[in-house]
């Protein structure tokens, strides 16, 4: 019900008609009783200034950040705190009496997914991510974090993959390799304990297309993960499932940063069960 003393809550990114965030937080806000509401803004980039201004204007508790905004955002914030501040990647914005501070719940939200649905550890294992976006960053700097035994970008940008490079060994002390050519790309396929879609390549309205990447070298017990949950299964996830690989969609690391996004905002931790079977039940239609 609409009150009076409703607090607005909101994801800014472009595009936001895929994001399963609206029904998640708004249901979030359900089961815990609070009088709140969440909206999907459009919002480009150009816009952004503007957007972030009216955070503080218009009185919300805070939002959420999707592409292509979550690094964009940080010049805009008052502060930034967490894995936020070590990995350059906001996804969570947080208004406190007008102060805004930036976070990041990617990271912890992927490793939550490895761990309760895939009872995966990457401490001493080989893992490759694909990207350099807001969130191949974030889940960078959570596993490297991790300790693990190598970690390998892919990007199709220079650019961006050796900044990150630069950034994990600036922050963390810790060298990642950026691959570029197909022949390291089928050796770091061989090794490979992890590999990680982090961008959007595969999502809904495009489904047909996937990553560039030589999965046919991965060896079994190899897990491949993609962040995209919109499609649950994407191509790529069905052509690891037929090489007899592992597979983990991104559903999962949906529902935990989610989670943690609305602790911040909120102070409290909504139960996963009631979340999860609400977004399966929009999934399903």
């Amino acid at each position: 019900m609409i009150q009076e003393t409703i607090r607005l809550y909101g994801l800014f990114g472009d595009p936001v008609g895929h994001s399963l965030s609206p029904f998640f937080q708004n249901e979030a806000f359900k089961t815990l009783g609070i009088n709140a509401v969440y909206f999907p803004f459009t919002v480009k980039a150009e816009d952004l200034a503007g957007a972030v201004a009216a955070i503080r204007h218009l009185n919300m508790g805070g939002v959420n950040l999707t592409i292509p905004h979550k690094e964009a955002v940080i010049p805009l914030l008052d502060k930034v705190e967490g894995d936020a501040a070590l990995s350059g990647s906001v996804n969570t914005i947080v208004n406190r009496g007008g102060e805004l501070t930036g976070y990041s719940t990617d990271g912890e939200g992927f490793l939550l997914s490895l761990e309760r649905e895939a009872g995966f550890d990457p401490r001493g294992k080989v893992c490759i991510i694909l990207g350099a976006g807001g969130a191949a960053r974030a889940v960078a700097f959570r596993l490297a974090q991790e300790e693990p035994a190598a970690l390998y970008l892919v990007n199709r940008g220079e650019e961006r993959a050796t900044a990150l490079q630069e950034d994990l060994r600036s922050r963390l002390g810790f060298q990642a390799e950026h691959l570029t050519s197909p022949t390291e790309l089928e050796k770091a396929a061989v090794a490979a304990d992890l590999v990680i879609n982090a961008t959007p390549v595969g999502m809904y309205p495009e489904s047909h297309r996937m990553p560039a990447f030589p999965l046919e070298y991965c060896r079994p017990g190899c897990l491949v993960c993609d962040l995209v949950y919109r499609p649950l299964e994407t191509i790529w996830l069905k052509k690891a499932g037929k090489l007899g690989l592992s597979v983990l969609g991104g559903l999962g690391m949906l529902i935990y940063q989610g989670m943690l996004s609305c602790q911040l905002w909120t102070g409290r931790m909504p139960e996963e069960a009631p979340l999860r079977a609400a977004v399966m039940r929009i999934l399903d239609r």
